[in-house]
Protein backbone atom coordinates (compact mmCIF):
# COMPACT_ATOMS: atom_id res chain seq x y z
CA UNK A 1 0.00 0.00 0.00
CA UNK A 2 1.41 3.52 -0.48
CA UNK A 3 1.51 6.36 1.73
CA UNK A 4 -1.36 8.16 2.06
CA UNK A 5 -1.47 11.57 0.48
CA UNK A 6 -4.00 14.28 1.30
CA UNK A 7 -4.30 17.09 -1.02
CA UNK A 8 -5.68 20.20 0.39
CA UNK A 9 -7.24 22.81 -2.29
CA UNK A 10 -9.16 26.47 -1.24
CA UNK A 11 -11.49 28.01 -2.91
CA UNK A 12 -12.77 31.33 -2.69
CA UNK A 13 -15.44 32.56 -5.30
CA UNK A 14 -14.09 30.70 -7.66
CA UNK A 15 -15.80 27.46 -8.16
CA UNK A 16 -15.27 27.39 -11.92
CA UNK A 17 -11.61 26.77 -11.47
CA UNK A 18 -11.84 24.80 -8.60
CA UNK A 19 -13.84 21.78 -10.03
CA UNK A 20 -11.63 22.19 -13.69
CA UNK A 21 -8.46 21.38 -10.18
CA UNK A 22 -10.82 19.07 -8.48
CA UNK A 23 -11.66 16.80 -11.76
CA UNK A 24 -8.48 16.67 -12.98
CA UNK A 25 -7.78 15.34 -9.52
CA UNK A 26 -9.46 12.37 -9.52
CA UNK A 27 -8.15 11.35 -12.41
CA UNK A 28 -4.60 11.00 -11.08
CA UNK A 29 -3.08 7.24 -11.24
CA UNK A 30 -1.82 7.62 -7.30
CA UNK A 31 -4.23 5.10 -5.63
CA UNK A 32 -4.02 6.36 -1.91
CA UNK A 33 -5.35 10.03 -1.80
CA UNK A 34 -7.57 11.96 0.02
CA UNK A 35 -8.84 15.19 -1.07
CA UNK A 36 -9.88 18.39 0.92
CA UNK A 37 -11.40 21.67 -0.25
CA UNK A 38 -11.45 24.32 2.17
CA UNK A 39 -13.67 27.10 1.10
CA UNK A 40 -12.73 30.56 2.20
CA UNK A 41 -16.40 32.11 2.59
CA UNK A 42 -17.31 32.01 -0.71
CA UNK A 43 -20.66 34.14 -1.67
CA UNK A 44 -21.05 32.31 -5.33
CA UNK A 45 -22.78 29.30 -4.72
CA UNK A 46 -19.46 27.47 -4.58
CA UNK A 47 -20.49 24.62 -2.38
CA UNK A 48 -23.62 23.87 -4.27
CA UNK A 49 -21.38 23.75 -7.46
CA UNK A 50 -18.56 21.46 -5.99
CA UNK A 51 -21.28 19.14 -4.82
CA UNK A 52 -23.25 19.01 -7.89
CA UNK A 53 -19.79 18.35 -9.93
CA UNK A 54 -19.35 15.32 -7.54
CA UNK A 55 -22.74 14.35 -7.94
CA UNK A 56 -21.65 14.13 -11.94
CA UNK A 57 -24.29 16.97 -12.59
CA UNK A 58 -22.09 19.53 -13.50
CA UNK A 59 -19.62 18.09 -16.24
CA UNK A 60 -16.32 20.26 -16.74
CA UNK A 61 -14.19 21.02 -20.40
CA UNK A 62 -10.74 21.12 -20.57
CA UNK A 63 -7.93 20.72 -23.19
CA UNK A 64 -5.87 18.76 -20.41
CA UNK A 65 -8.39 15.68 -19.62
CA UNK A 66 -11.98 14.35 -20.87
CA UNK A 67 -14.63 14.53 -18.01
CA UNK A 68 -15.15 10.68 -16.23
CA UNK A 69 -18.21 10.47 -16.07
CA UNK A 70 -17.60 6.73 -14.72
CA UNK A 71 -16.01 7.87 -10.71
CA UNK A 72 -19.17 9.99 -10.36
CA UNK A 73 -20.42 10.35 -7.61
CA UNK A 74 -18.19 11.08 -5.60
CA UNK A 75 -19.51 10.96 -1.80
CA UNK A 76 -18.85 14.45 -0.53
CA UNK A 77 -18.54 15.05 3.79
CA UNK A 78 -18.75 18.66 4.88
CA UNK A 79 -17.29 20.12 7.97
CA UNK A 80 -17.41 23.39 9.86
CA UNK A 81 -13.79 24.56 10.60
CA UNK A 82 -13.85 23.65 14.27
CA UNK A 83 -14.85 19.83 13.70
CA UNK A 84 -12.13 20.03 10.65
CA UNK A 85 -9.15 20.65 12.93
CA UNK A 86 -10.45 18.16 15.51
CA UNK A 87 -10.14 15.29 13.04
CA UNK A 88 -13.47 15.31 11.65
CA UNK A 89 -15.46 12.48 12.18
CA UNK A 90 -13.42 9.37 11.12
CA UNK A 91 -16.90 7.04 11.68
CA UNK A 92 -18.73 9.03 9.12
CA UNK A 93 -16.28 9.54 6.47
CA UNK A 94 -15.49 5.29 6.93
CA UNK A 95 -19.17 4.54 6.75
CA UNK A 96 -18.81 5.10 2.67
CA UNK A 97 -17.95 3.38 -0.37
CA UNK A 98 -15.45 5.94 -2.08
CA UNK A 99 -14.41 6.05 -6.30
CA UNK A 100 -12.02 6.96 -7.71
CA UNK A 101 -10.30 7.58 -4.50
CA UNK A 102 -10.58 5.38 -1.21
CA UNK A 103 -11.94 8.37 0.68
CA UNK A 104 -14.52 11.04 0.13
CA UNK A 105 -14.28 14.32 -0.46
CA UNK A 106 -13.89 16.51 2.32
CA UNK A 107 -15.26 20.03 2.18
CA UNK A 108 -14.81 22.57 4.85
CA UNK A 109 -16.20 25.88 5.55
CA UNK A 110 -13.64 28.39 6.74
CA UNK A 111 -16.11 30.58 8.55
CA UNK A 112 -14.44 33.57 6.14
CA UNK A 113 -11.44 34.64 4.44
CA UNK A 114 -8.75 33.32 6.24
CA UNK A 115 -6.01 33.94 3.26
CA UNK A 116 -3.69 31.21 1.46
CA UNK A 117 -1.92 30.51 5.26
CA UNK A 118 -4.88 30.46 6.98
CA UNK A 119 -7.13 28.19 4.89
CA UNK A 120 -4.68 25.54 4.30
CA UNK A 121 -3.38 25.32 7.89
CA UNK A 122 -7.36 24.39 8.65
CA UNK A 123 -6.63 21.46 6.64
CA UNK A 124 -3.13 20.58 7.94
CA UNK A 125 -4.67 21.01 10.91
CA UNK A 126 -7.19 18.08 10.05
CA UNK A 127 -4.60 16.23 8.46
CA UNK A 128 -2.44 16.08 11.44
CA UNK A 129 -5.43 15.67 13.95
CA UNK A 130 -6.39 12.34 11.64
CA UNK A 131 -2.61 11.17 12.04
CA UNK A 132 -2.91 8.55 8.97
CA UNK A 133 -1.34 10.76 6.60
CA UNK A 134 2.15 11.16 4.89
CA UNK A 135 2.86 13.98 3.17
CA UNK A 136 0.05 16.75 2.42
CA UNK A 137 0.01 18.11 -1.12
CA UNK A 138 -0.87 21.91 -1.45
CA UNK A 139 -2.33 22.81 -4.42
CA UNK A 140 -3.92 25.56 -5.94
CA UNK A 141 -7.65 25.80 -7.26
CA UNK A 142 -6.50 27.58 -10.18
CA UNK A 143 -4.05 24.51 -11.33
CA UNK A 144 -4.41 21.29 -13.35
CA UNK A 145 -2.62 18.44 -13.07
CA UNK A 146 -1.04 15.42 -14.61
CA UNK A 147 -2.44 12.23 -14.16
CA UNK A 148 1.53 11.36 -12.72
CA UNK A 149 1.95 14.78 -10.79
CA UNK A 150 1.61 13.02 -7.76
CA UNK A 151 2.91 9.77 -8.06
CA UNK A 152 6.20 11.35 -9.28
CA UNK A 153 6.53 13.86 -6.25
CA UNK A 154 5.88 11.20 -4.23
CA UNK A 155 8.75 8.99 -5.32
CA UNK A 156 10.73 11.84 -5.07
CA UNK A 157 10.21 12.52 -1.67
CA UNK A 158 10.64 9.33 -0.72
CA UNK A 159 14.56 9.04 -2.12
CA UNK A 160 15.89 10.11 1.16
CA UNK A 161 14.90 11.21 4.79
CA UNK A 162 16.57 14.67 4.20
CA UNK A 163 13.92 15.89 1.38
CA UNK A 164 11.07 17.25 3.18
CA UNK A 165 9.30 19.73 0.22
CA UNK A 166 8.71 18.60 -3.79
CA UNK A 167 7.54 21.33 -6.20
CA UNK A 168 6.13 20.56 -9.74
CA UNK A 169 7.41 21.85 -13.31
CA UNK A 170 4.43 24.20 -13.30
CA UNK A 171 3.65 25.19 -16.98
CA UNK A 172 1.50 28.08 -18.35
CA UNK A 173 -2.40 27.21 -18.29
CA UNK A 174 -2.55 29.10 -21.57
CA UNK A 175 0.86 28.45 -22.81
CA UNK A 176 1.11 25.31 -21.94
CA UNK A 177 4.86 24.51 -23.28
CA UNK A 178 6.38 27.68 -21.28
CA UNK A 179 7.18 27.32 -17.76
CA UNK A 180 6.25 29.47 -14.98
CA UNK A 181 8.64 27.88 -12.79
CA UNK A 182 10.49 24.66 -11.96
CA UNK A 183 9.74 23.63 -9.21
CA UNK A 184 10.41 26.98 -6.90
CA UNK A 185 11.90 30.22 -6.99
CA UNK A 186 15.25 31.82 -5.71
CA UNK A 187 15.50 34.48 -3.66
CA UNK A 188 17.91 37.48 -4.14
CA UNK A 189 18.49 39.08 -0.67
CA UNK A 190 19.98 42.09 -2.00
CA UNK A 191 16.71 42.96 -3.68
CA UNK A 192 14.51 41.99 -1.05
CA UNK A 193 12.72 39.77 -3.73
CA UNK A 194 12.68 36.49 -5.35
CA UNK A 195 12.05 35.13 -9.00
CA UNK A 196 10.58 31.90 -10.53
CA UNK A 197 13.01 29.37 -11.40
CA UNK A 198 12.94 28.85 -15.34
CA UNK A 199 10.08 31.31 -15.87
CA UNK A 200 9.03 31.60 -19.40
CA UNK A 201 11.46 29.32 -20.85
CA UNK A 202 10.39 26.83 -23.08
CA UNK A 203 9.93 23.57 -21.62
CA UNK A 204 12.42 21.92 -23.82
CA UNK A 205 14.24 19.67 -22.14
CA UNK A 206 16.58 21.56 -20.64
CA UNK A 207 14.47 21.67 -17.17
CA UNK A 208 14.27 18.20 -17.11
CA UNK A 209 16.55 18.01 -14.52
CA UNK A 210 16.35 18.04 -10.28
CA UNK A 211 17.30 21.17 -8.55
CA UNK A 212 17.58 22.88 -5.11
CA UNK A 213 15.34 25.90 -4.98
CA UNK A 214 15.52 28.35 -2.41
CA UNK A 215 11.75 27.25 -1.69
CA UNK A 216 9.09 25.19 -3.23
CA UNK A 217 6.12 27.51 -5.07
CA UNK A 218 3.17 27.11 -3.27
CA UNK A 219 0.84 26.33 -6.23
CA UNK A 220 2.04 22.88 -6.06
CA UNK A 221 4.00 21.91 -2.82
CA UNK A 222 4.23 18.11 -1.04
CA UNK A 223 5.36 18.31 2.22
CA UNK A 224 6.03 15.73 4.84
CA UNK A 225 3.66 15.66 7.84
CA UNK A 226 6.78 15.13 9.90
CA UNK A 227 8.10 18.11 8.21
CA UNK A 228 5.38 20.61 9.34
CA UNK A 229 5.29 19.01 12.66
CA UNK A 230 9.22 20.12 12.91
CA UNK A 231 9.00 23.80 11.47
CA UNK A 232 5.27 24.25 12.40
CA UNK A 233 1.87 25.60 9.90
CA UNK A 234 2.27 28.24 7.72
CA UNK A 235 2.54 31.41 9.07
CA UNK A 236 -0.91 33.75 8.85
CA UNK A 237 1.04 37.32 9.03
CA UNK A 238 1.42 37.38 5.64
CA UNK A 239 -2.08 36.34 4.96
CA UNK A 240 -1.31 36.61 1.16
CA UNK A 241 2.15 35.89 -0.89
CA UNK A 242 5.56 35.19 0.81
CA UNK A 243 4.71 32.49 3.17
CA UNK A 244 5.61 29.87 0.99
CA UNK A 245 9.01 31.62 1.35
CA UNK A 246 8.97 31.58 4.51
CA UNK A 247 8.35 28.16 5.11
CA UNK A 248 10.81 26.56 2.80
CA UNK A 249 13.44 28.36 4.95
CA UNK A 250 12.06 27.28 8.21
CA UNK A 251 12.18 24.14 6.09
CA UNK A 252 16.01 24.28 5.44
CA UNK A 253 16.95 25.86 8.74
CA UNK A 254 16.11 22.52 10.13
CA UNK A 255 18.37 20.90 7.56
CA UNK A 256 15.28 19.55 5.25
CA UNK A 257 16.14 19.44 1.15
CA UNK A 258 13.66 20.97 -0.88
CA UNK A 259 13.65 19.34 -4.60
CA UNK A 260 11.95 20.32 -7.97
CA UNK A 261 10.66 17.32 -9.45
CA UNK A 262 10.30 17.59 -13.22
CA UNK A 263 8.05 14.80 -14.04
CA UNK A 264 5.43 16.20 -11.90
CA UNK A 265 3.47 18.51 -14.35
CA UNK A 266 0.75 21.06 -13.24
CA UNK A 267 -0.22 23.48 -15.38
CA UNK A 268 -1.32 26.81 -13.45
CA UNK A 269 -3.23 29.71 -14.80
CA UNK A 270 -1.35 31.96 -12.40
CA UNK A 271 -3.54 34.44 -9.81
CA UNK A 272 -6.88 33.03 -11.00
CA UNK A 273 -8.40 33.99 -7.36
CA UNK A 274 -6.33 36.88 -6.98
CA UNK A 275 -5.82 38.39 -9.69
CA UNK A 276 -1.98 39.18 -11.17
CA UNK A 277 -1.26 42.51 -11.21
CA UNK A 278 -3.40 45.21 -8.71
CA UNK A 279 -3.27 47.17 -6.00
CA UNK A 280 -4.22 44.20 -3.30
CA UNK A 281 -1.49 42.30 -4.64
CA UNK A 282 1.07 44.70 -4.98
CA UNK A 283 0.18 45.80 -1.27
CA UNK A 284 0.95 42.49 0.31
CA UNK A 285 3.90 42.10 -1.49
CA UNK A 286 5.31 45.18 -0.25
CA UNK A 287 4.15 44.35 3.51
CA UNK A 288 5.32 40.83 3.48
CA UNK A 289 8.27 41.23 1.84
CA UNK A 290 9.81 43.34 4.27
CA UNK A 291 8.41 41.59 7.22
CA UNK A 292 10.12 38.31 5.49
CA UNK A 293 13.61 39.98 5.09
CA UNK A 294 12.66 41.29 8.85
CA UNK A 295 13.05 37.63 10.02
CA UNK A 296 15.39 36.50 7.86
CA UNK A 297 17.69 39.12 6.32
CA UNK A 298 17.44 41.75 9.23
CA UNK A 299 20.62 43.81 8.10
CA UNK A 300 19.36 44.24 4.14
CA UNK A 301 15.54 45.20 5.02
CA UNK A 302 16.17 48.97 3.94
CA UNK A 303 16.86 48.11 0.72
CA UNK A 304 13.61 46.24 0.03
CA UNK A 305 11.94 49.59 -0.08
CA UNK A 306 13.75 50.91 -2.97
CA UNK A 307 13.69 47.69 -5.20
CA UNK A 308 9.73 47.65 -4.55
CA UNK A 309 9.82 51.11 -5.82
CA UNK A 310 11.59 49.64 -8.65
CA UNK A 311 8.87 47.55 -9.38
CA UNK A 312 6.01 48.88 -8.87
CA UNK A 313 6.61 52.25 -10.83
CA UNK A 314 9.36 51.94 -13.70
CA UNK A 315 8.78 48.54 -14.24
CA UNK A 316 4.88 48.79 -14.42
CA UNK A 317 5.27 51.74 -16.61
CA UNK A 318 7.64 50.17 -19.36
CA UNK A 319 5.13 47.03 -19.43
CA UNK A 320 1.95 48.73 -19.62
CA UNK A 321 0.67 47.33 -16.29
CA UNK A 322 -1.30 49.52 -13.22
CA UNK A 323 0.84 51.87 -11.41
CA UNK A 324 0.28 51.19 -7.56
CA UNK A 325 2.22 53.84 -5.91
CA UNK A 326 -0.24 54.13 -3.22
CA UNK A 327 -0.47 50.40 -2.26
CA UNK A 328 3.18 50.49 -2.31
CA UNK A 329 3.33 53.34 0.37
CA UNK A 330 0.75 51.71 2.49
CA UNK A 331 2.18 48.08 2.60
CA UNK A 332 5.41 50.01 4.03
CA UNK A 333 3.42 52.24 6.54
CA UNK A 334 1.37 48.89 7.22
CA UNK A 335 4.01 46.77 7.92
CA UNK A 336 6.00 49.80 10.22
CA UNK A 337 2.47 50.13 12.40
CA UNK A 338 2.38 46.06 13.11
CA UNK A 339 -0.37 45.53 10.95
CA UNK A 340 -0.33 42.13 9.56
CA UNK A 341 -2.52 39.58 8.34
CA UNK A 342 -5.80 40.50 6.21
CA UNK A 343 -5.94 43.95 5.05
CA UNK A 344 -9.31 45.04 7.10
Amino acid sequence: MKHKVYIAILNWNNWKDTIECLESVFQIRYPNFQVICVDNGSLDDSELMIKQWAEGKHRVESVFFTFAEGNKPIPVVTYNRKTAEEGGDPEREGALSCQPSQYPLILIHAGGNQGYAGGNNIAMKYVIRKGDGAFIWILNNDAVVDKDALSAMVEDIEKAADVGMVGSKLLFYHRPDVLQAAGGCKIYPLLGNTEFTANNKRDSGKWDVQLEPDYICGASLLVKIEVIKSIGLLDENYFLYWEDADWGMRARAKKFKLLYCPKSRVWHKEGGTSGVVNALTDYYWTRNGLFFMRRFYPVLMLLAPFSYLIKFTFVRIMRKQPFNFTAFVRGIVDFLRGRMGKLI
